[in-house]
């Protein structure tokens, strides 16, 4: 080990040594609603009368559905016919996305199979992109299978590919297999793990809780003679800032900062996201104008910081506050922005705005999250407005919606009244 790694590790493991495990490890948090679209099922009086009427309805509208999720998925297929296609990484993920938030992972598996089809299946890269697409579906076995799978197909098998297994394992929560694939596989397959390697088990550790296993990762990065980076620095700084553990915190702060590593945007937010979370909000707001002395500008995320802490407090006022600023600053709201607030200023009673800002989010093309513009669509019904609920319907084309509006059945829309997307990626699978 290096005079340089020794004294860091040292250093480090001061740092660790004097946070008790206990003290580390995350409490029982109440689970929170995720968003995961739940239909209700018929309750036991509903299904005394009328029980037949109410099955068949269920079953045609059940039989439309998948029929139109089949043609969906089959357009993607056809779409990947072109090479071009199959070139937007960000194509793949929309859709597999959907397909995940709707629970349809055995399609998942046929769609990410049908890729092996194609010449670039050869490619790492390429192999990379599906493994982690698995991963982000919670599906890091079937990862594993397509990265033993990578000589057959005539695939180059490198420690880019195995970063990407350990990558599917940590995004699909399964830190335990993830430390099990770090341990055997490099010696087996001749892989020589590098600090992409690391900083990938580091955050899986760190979710885990365990400082003993951050301390022998850290003890195996310097003793193959790396040293930790930006991205090593600002995981460690997130978990601790995220457990509330500041004074251990500013400390990895500190000898940050003493490697010659200049803090950035991500950095900064990990720190404004403990003290909002703690409702330390004056040190927050000094903080971001340390940052900007610094030449660091506050992005969507750090702004959301705040938003998130005063909407923990429904202070609606000082929301809308930063949600403002942040639009000044000529940033673009993003999913959790407008998660955090639409239903916030409709139980606070401004329809107006809500609707405002939904017709912004369609307009920004922003990501819908399942009920995420039900308040809007309930207060927009309440009030007898429903032509606008409908045109707020058509405008996102967001067909699950059509349930929360009177007088229309989802299984039974008109199809010309609600214009589908002909790229396969706008299309809904499933709720949005």
């Amino acid at each position: 080990m290096s005079k340089v790694g020794s004294s860091l590790y040292t250093r480090l493991h001061g740092i660790f040594k004097e946070t008790s495990i206990s003290t580390v490890k995350t409490t029982a948090k109440p689970k929170t609603k995720k968003f995961v679209s739940k239909s209700k099922k018929p309750t036991a009086s509903s299904s005394v009368a009328g029980g037949d009427a109410v099955n068949s309805s269920n079953s045609d509208a059940k039989a439309t559905k998948d029929s139109k999720l089949t043609k969906k998925v089959e357009k993607f297929k056809r779409s990947c016919e072109s090479q071009t296609f199959r070139q937007v990484h960000g194509l793949y993920s929309a859709f597999i996305r959907r397909l995940r938030d709707a629970n349809k992972f055995s399609i998942i598996d046929d769609v990410l199979q049908h890729q092996k089809k194609y010449e670039d299946i050869k490619s790492e890269d390429f192999v990379i992109r599906i493994m982690l697409l698995y991963g982000y579906s919670g599906m890091a076995d079937h990862a594993h299978k397509l990265f033993d799978e990578m000589p057959q197909l005539n695939c180059e098998r490198t420690n880019k590919s195995f970063n990407a297994l350990l990558s599917a394992y940590v995004n699909s929560r399964k830190v335990d297999e993830a430390m099990q694939v770090f341990k055997e596989l490099p010696e087996k397959l001749a892989i020589t793990p590098d600090l992409v390697t690391y900083n990938t088990m580091i955050k899986a550790v760190c979710r885990k809780g365990s400082m003993e296993d951050i301390l022998s990762i850290l003890e195996e990065v310097e003793r193959n003679g790396l040293e930790p980076d930006m991205i090593t620095f600002n995981t460690l700084l997130e978990e601790f800032y995220r457990r509330d553990l500041f004074a251990e915190g500013d400390r990895i702060w500190d000898l940050m900062k003493s490697k010659s590593l200049v803090p950035n945007v991500r950095s900064y937010n990990s720190r404004v996201r403990g003290l909002t979370r703690n409702k330390r909000f004056a040190d927050a707001v000094e903080l971001t104008g340390v940052m900007r002395s610094e030449g660091v500008s506050p992005d969507v995320h750090t702004y959301n910081a705040f938003i998130t802490g005063y909407r923990g407090d429904n202070n609606l006022e000082e929301a809308l506050k930063w949600y403002d600023e942040m639009k000044e600053a000529g940033l673009t709201p993003d999913t959790v922005t407008y998660c955090l607030l639409i239903p916030l200023v409709c139980k606070k009673g401004d329809l107006e705005r809500a609707v405002e800002m939904s017709e912004e989010a369609i307009g920004h093309k922003v990501l819908s999250r399942p009920n995420m513009y039900k308040p809007v669509i309930d207060g927009l019904v309440g009030e007898g407005k429903t032509d606008k609920a409908m045109q707020l319907v058509k405008d996102g084309k967001l067909q699950s919606y059509f349930r929360y509006l009177p007088g229309v059945s989802a299984g039974k829309k008109d199809t010309a009244t609600v214009p589908v997307s002909s790229s396969p990626v706008e299309a809904s699978v499933g709720d949005e």
